[in-house]
This record gives structure tokens, sequence and C-alpha cells, in this order.
């Protein structure tokens, strides 16, 4: 029977994606066929429990493909939440099993925690069953497809793809690198136990006021609903509560329009802004989190995404906070660190993050306590705390990145210059007249219409030479949806 590629591609930027980009690039040199889904438009429901025609007709191309490449960008060091929503449906059901096919990734970022994401994809391609051969890690542009060490990644695409045409045509699967997981810890409707909130409740004597966010409805989630009642129960502040789950806030559409403008305002029209206002009102934010396909919860994932502009524009270094995660058993630490990451990428100062499954109920209870009591000394206190390497050396990757493309990531720019964040020389010369033509909007378009131009004449340039010097396509076809 013949064999079959298939790339399953996450990005709601459609055509437009950096990752497609690459990703077409590489099938190129495949020698079986292959066939592109766009998992992030199939209209998948955010119901991990929902069989619906969408997802059982991904499902099937899977299960009738020999080999899955997972494209995507780094959508908050992981999958968008929309291809989020088929890894769940995944692992919530019963009977998906890929066991003897291969996988392998291509993801497309500034190449911040990149090997920390394709690490997350590699278990999750494991633990359902898949055995990983590789990946390709470029540097995205949501104009341009890959940029930077164009040729070292077009050449990291080709040796990913011939060890993809080797391992097809020997029947190589590789060994896991990971154990294997039961799947309730991946799942999303696997919660978290309720527990006693236990000793006194604290006097309402603070002038504070603390935000929790959360996902699930905490009439649905036992852990999330005393975690959220100890954190009323202890602190001596006032403390507010959003339920995602119950507001209208939806998936990131990967339009950059919160970069691209100067305002930094987010153009989807639904709850988000309103929110993001509240978070620079209060004193104190808390996440509290449910695991999920190696992550969090799809309604909290939906909202980080939306925070992506604030992640890298820190707004909100006056304010306090902390994490906790249930739900996920041996996966908690890893998430309470991914939700720790994202809050101090906001300038928050994040005391801890704490994880419920390896504790002791009553030992987890006292460990909040504490932990409640702590934020609000810190908020009282104004505690200093230094910043962590990997959130300066993010801090760092996005002041060059800023310095370097100020013409289109204007809400970046502005945020940098106002607040003193450029720690070298801000850059003139080639960018200052970059910054001076981008400021019309209608030759702006015109600029970036050549550039895209340009580069895809460089990539055909930059191919016909490796064909003269013999190399060669595959001989793989693409297969095109008849629908």
């Amino acid at each position: 029977m013949k064999k079959k590629v298939l790339f399953l591609c996450g990005s709601p930027r459609g055509k437009k994606s950096a990752s497609l980009t690459t990703a077409r690039y590489l099938a190129q040199f495949l020698d079986y066929d292959y066939e592109f889904v766009n998992v992030a438009r199939a209209r998948l429901s955010t119901d991990p429990t929902e069989a619906e025609p969408a997802f059982l007709e991904v499902a099937a191309k899977m299960q009738s493909s020999d080999a899955v490449i997972w494209v995507f960008g780094a959508w908050v060091m992981f999958v968008s939440v929309k291809m989020q929503y088929l890894l769940n449906k995944l692992f919530t059901q019963e009977g998906f099993d890929f066991k003897g096919k291969i996988a392998a990734a291509v993801l497309t970022s500034v190449r911040l925690r990149d090997d920390r994401t394709l690490e997350r994809m590699r278990f999750v391609s494991e633990q359902l069953g898949f055995g990983y051969l590789g990946d390709v890690s470029a540097v995205g542009n949501p104009f341009f497809g890959y940029i930077d060490d164009v040729t070292a990644t077009e050449d990291t695409c080709r040796v990913l793809a011939r060890r993809i045409n080797r391992a097809l045509r020997d029947g190589y699967v590789p060994a896991h690198h990971f154990p294997s997981m039961d799947h309730k810890y991946l799942s999303p409707v696997h919660r978290g136990p309720g527990f006693s909130v236990n000793g006194p409740a604290a006097l309402k004597d603070g002038n504070k006021t603390i935000l929790i966010i959360t996902g699930n409805r905490l009439v649905e989630d036992p852990a999330s609903a005393a975690i959220v009642e100890a954190i009323h129960h202890y602190s001596r502040n006032e403390v507010e509560v959003v339920v995602l789950q119950d507001r209208s806030v939806g998936p990131c559409v990967g339009c950059y329009l919160c970069d691209f403008r100067e305002a930094g305002i987010c153009v989807v029209k639904d709850e988000y802004e309103t929110i993001k206002q509240r978070m620079h009102e209060v004193d104190g934010l808390v996440y509290v989190g449910t695991c999920a396909s190696g992550v969090v919860d799809p309604y909290l994932k939906a909202f980080l995404e939306r925070t992506w502009g604030i992640s890298h524009r820190p707004t909100l270094k006056e304010k306090y906070g902390f994490v906790v995660v249930s739900g996920g058993g041996p996966l908690e630490p890893d998430a309470a660190r991914y939700l720790q990451g994202i809050l101090a990428g906001y300038g928050t100062c994040c005391i801890t993050a704490l994880t419920q499954s390896a504790a002791e109920p009553s030992t987890f209870a006292d460990t909040l306590w504490r932990t409640v009591e702590d934020l609000d000394r810190a908020m009282d206190e104004q505690w200093q705390m230094t910043e962590r390497f990997s959130i300066r050396a993010k801090n760092r990757v996005f002041r060059d990145l800023v310095a370097e493309s100020g013409m289109v990531l204007k809400a970046d720019y502005k945020f940098y210059q106002e607040n003193d964040l450029f720690d070298v020389p801000s850059p003139s010369g080639k960018n200052a007249l970059w910054r001076l033509l981008f400021k019309h909007e209608g030759l702006k378009e015109r600029l970036i219409t050549m550039g895209m131009g340009r580069k895809a004449k460089d990539r055909e340039k930059r191919l016909a030479t490796y064909l003269q010097n013999g190399g060669r396509l595959g001989k793989g076809q693409e297969i095109l949806d008849s629908r």
C-alpha cells in the first residue's frame, strides 16, 4: 500500500503562516505523497468529549497516514489552542493509538525557548504512540515566512525530509524518549480533588485587590473551586474571580495588530480587553489552571495566547502574584513552571508556583494559606525580587527584536522607548529610515509586498543552485482535498 505523509497545520493565519511556508519547503523533498490539513480552521469544538465530524475526519487522516508532521508557531510556548483542541480530544476519547507511525515537527518562532516547545511536542507525540523522528526550528516572520539563517533552515528541512524518506522506506520507528503516561493526566476532563479550607478567616482589613483568573467553571472543578475559596478565606484583601469558561474570550487569530499598531489593543471584539484592563488595575494576580495536553486547560490557554502582547511589553511590573496547577498528576510541575514563566513575562513578581497532586491535602491547604499570606505581605511591603535567567534572556531577545523591527512592532517600540528599556544605544541609520517610511500606510504595504516578492525569488534562486549542484526534489506529490 502506498505510504503517505500528513502535515497538520496549527496556525490560524492559514496561508500567511510562516510555519506553513517552512513546511511547504520541506515537502518538496519527500519521496512520498503528502497532504496539508489546516487544523486551526477545522472548527473543532472546545468540548474534548465531543466526536464531531470535523474531528473524526482529521483523526481518520492521521490513522491512514504513515507519518504526521506537526506544523505550528510558538503560541505561548506550545501549539495554538485550536490545535490543542485536537490533542485534548485524542487524549480524552478512547481508541486513538498511533503506534507504528512516525511524527516530526516544524516550528517557527523567534527561537525563544524553542527547545522547550519542541520537547513538549515530542512528549505529546510519544504519548499518542508515535515515534518522534526530529524537527525543524526556524525564525518566522508574519510577512516573509522563515527568515535569518535561511540556508541553514532550508538544509535542515532537506535533512529532515531525507530522514522521513528513509524511515518510511525501511519501516523504521524511533524508540520513545519519554515513558508512557496515563492519558487521564493529559485530558482536560481530569480535575483535581477538592479539599477542606481550614483555619480562621482573615480579617478583611487590607486595601489591595487580588484578581484570580481560572479556566474551568468552578461548579465542575472541585480543585479550582477549593483553591479560589482558600484565597478568599486566607487573604486580608478583596478577591475578584474571572472564570474564563463563563466569559467571552476567543483564541488569538494571529493578526499581530496588537503589535503593529501603537495603541497595542487587541482588535478581536470580546471581553479580553476588559479583563486585561482589570489586570492592570488590581494589585495581585493569580492563575489557577488545570493540566491538559501537557500544558493547561483550553480556556486558560486561549486567554494566555491573547496576552501575547503584554508578555513582552512588561506592563504589570508593579504587580505580585502566584500560580496553582491541579489535575495533571506528574505533569503538574511542568505546567506550573509554564504559568510561572508567563506571569513573570508580564513583569509581575511571581512569588511561587504550587501543584496539588503530589501533596497531602492538609499540607497543600497549609502551603496555600502561607502563600496567600506572603502575597498580602508582598503587596504591602513591595518586595524586591531579582529576575530569573530565563526571563532576563527573554527580555533581551525581544529588546533586540524590537530594536531591529521597530518600524513594524510599533506598540513594542513605543513601550520600550517610553520606559527606557533599550539598554543599548537605540538603533538609528537604516532602522530610523524604515520607521519613517513605515509611517505612511500605503507606502508600508508596497514595501512589504516588494519584500515578500524578493524573499520568494531568493528562495527560488537558492533552490535552483541546490539542484544545479546535484541536489534533487522528492518524488512525492501533494494530495489535494477534493471538497
